[in-house]
């Protein structure tokens, strides 16, 4: 066996089916990839191919593998700060300097491993080809145990091939941590106990799913134990799609970019469960949404979140899934009708009053309308993945799933949308997505749209097109011409854009004409970019909560 073909077998039996890369990382081990099914995916950036990596084992829950040459560590780098902060697991490979041409003025040679440290749970040199099989098997089980994070393995060399030599150490992989959670820890007994007696003798308890119920794969689980309990559940934004909209018990997504309803709802409580939220300042409006009277249950797989943000009365270390299966187990009394008739009274209220924008025949177009719109109309089991900023707002107050729908969204960095979209497209080829992203994000990448083409990624690209970054126009003089520049963008024809690249390509100024531009998307056969001119004039309101 060569080294090539001993680092594309490990990978295999890890069940990697995408290698997302910027040439030139390990020539010969892609190829022997290829032979084992294993797709190489080049895009045009290394933030794009972690970016990719990322969404990809978001939604499959697999390990995301992506890698890139010595030139651009530092750009691949650059795109595990999301994957870090949502806690994805994924090996990133890049070349590195040689010992044997250091302080000699190597052509694009700097020693970038540190750039690194700040975004991987675990960052290794690999000197050479016979510790490649040990440190690649720790890499993966840094990346899928405990709490799941990118790690990095830096590659001695330019490209980090070792040459096609022969084989050096033991060929075996683990296959247990190529999936995430690798391992599924039950929380103390004790614990468990002392969260049945908080939630049985709650008034008004609420359940926040975070992105820990998506990453342990516990939505159901969940959910059944809200039914069994009869406790309303609102959601982070990773957690969006926990529970059905149309759910008596769906409360709605809470925080900074959160729905008003969700937040009265998270007001109210008396005791809380949290179920994988670092109860981070997002989530909680900065740390306003929580009364101080509360008990909160926290779960997590990180004892050392818990009770970070918020005094906690009964920690639970554990994996989500497993812990609410605990929980299902030794709890039974509902909570009182009260407080039901109470979240439906609030939830109703809340429909209420969005219902005007939601239904708007305004143009330009409502952001609540498209955003509404994208909701009803995404395939039934169809998977939206969103951008940060007004993106997010949007989508928190106004996308509603059902329950074989999907959501996953950044973590922080405008611009993951479109090249996640493709990773995540990649591990549910067989499944309708939908990206949905500004204009400011979809510029990016916009490259990545000939990487989509290429590979017959066919996603659909919503772009809410305020030729702007609206959000942030408070920061500038009103009515300066030269200061608009710092937030107003040219008119640019995203869908002839889109056309250039090969991809479909629609242009949307009527809300009435969105659902038979999003058939026709569907109907291309290509990676298809929709662009819909919406009001630059409305901004995502402030959320619901106490004064800050």
């Amino acid at each position: 066996m060569r080294t090539s073909d001993q680092i594309a077998e490990m990978l295999s039996a890890y069940r990697v089916s995408h290698f997302f890369f910027v040439p030139v990382i390990l020539p010969e081990t892609v190829k022997r990839m290829s032979e084992r099914g294993i797709l190489p995916v080049m895009t045009h950036g290394e933030k794009a191919a972690a970016y990719m990596a990322d969404g990809y084992a978001r939604i499959s829950r697999n390990v995301g593998v992506c890698g890139a040459q010595a030139i651009g560590s530092t750009n691949l780098a650059a795109g595990l700060r999301d994957a870090y902060m949502a806690r994805t697991p994924i090996v990133a490979l890049s070349g590195e300097p040689d010992a044997r041409t250091s302080y000699r003025n190597l052509y694009q040679d700097v020693d970038d491993h540190g750039a690194f440290e700040g975004v991987t749970k675990w960052n290794a040199h690999v000197p050479g080809p016979s510790r490649f099989p040990d440190l690649l098997r720790q890499a993966f089980r840094a990346a899928s145990s405990g709490v799941p994070r990118p790690v990095h393995l830096g590659l001695v060399g330019r490209t980090g091939n070792p040459g096609d030599t022969p084989a050096e150490g033991v060929t075996r992989a683990e296959p247990r941590y190529g999936t995430s959670p690798s391992d599924r820890p039950m929380a103390a007994s004790s614990s468990v106990a002392a969260a049945v007696e908080l939630l049985v003798r709650a008034r008004r308890p609420v359940i926040v799913a975070g992105n820990g119920v998506a990453r342990s794969g516990a939505a159901r689980e969940l959910v059944a134990l809200a039914e069994q309990l009869t406790i309303p559940v609102v959601m982070t934004l990773n957690g969006l799609a926990t529970i059905a909209s149309d759910h008596p018990l769906y409360g709605g997504v809470v925080g900074e970019y959160g729905a008003d309803s969700a937040n009265a709802i998270l007001l109210g409580a008396d005791v809380v469960l949290v179920a994988g939220s670092s109860l981070g300042s997002m989530t909680t409006r900065n740390w306003s949404l929580i009364p101080a009277a509360a008990q909160i249950i926290q779960v997590d797989i990180d004892g050392a979140e818990i009770g970070r943000n918020f005094e906690c009365a009964v920690p639970m270390v554990g994996d989500v899934g497993a812990v609410i299966g605990q929980l299902a187990a030794a709890a039974s009394r509902p909570a009182p009708a009260e407080w039901a008739a109470e979240i439906a009274d609030i939830r109703a209220g809340w429909r209420a009053a969005v219902r005007e924008s939601e239904t708007s025949d305004a143009m330009p177009i409502r952001p609540e309308r498209l955003f509404s719109m994208i909701g009803e109309e995404m395939a039934a089991d169809g998977i939206m993945v969103g951008d940060t900023g007004h993106t997010a707002a949007w989508t928190a107050r106004h996308i509603r799933l059902s329950g074989r729908q999907s959501a996953v969204r950044a973590a922080g960095s405008l611009g993951w949308g479109l090249p996640a979209s493709l990773g995540v497209k990649c591990a549910c080829p067989d499944r309708e997505v939908i990206c949905v992203t500004g204009d400011a994000g979809f510029f990016y990448h916009i490259s990545e749209l000939e990487t989509a083409r290429r590979y017959g990624l066919k996603v659909i690209v919503v772009v809410n097109n305020n030729t702007s970054m609206n959000q942030e126009a408070f920061f500038w003089d009103e009515g300066s011409a030269d200061q608009q520049k710092n937030w107003q963008f040219h008119d640019a024809d995203l869908a002839e854009i889109a056309r250039g690249f090969g991809c479909h390509g629609a242009r949307v100024d009527d809300p009435a004409d969105f659902v038979t531009a999003l058939d026709k998307a569907r109907a291309s056969g290509l990676p298809a970019v929709i662009d819909v001119r919406t009001d630059i004039a409305v901004a995502a309101p402030q959320s619901f909560g106490p004064a800050l």
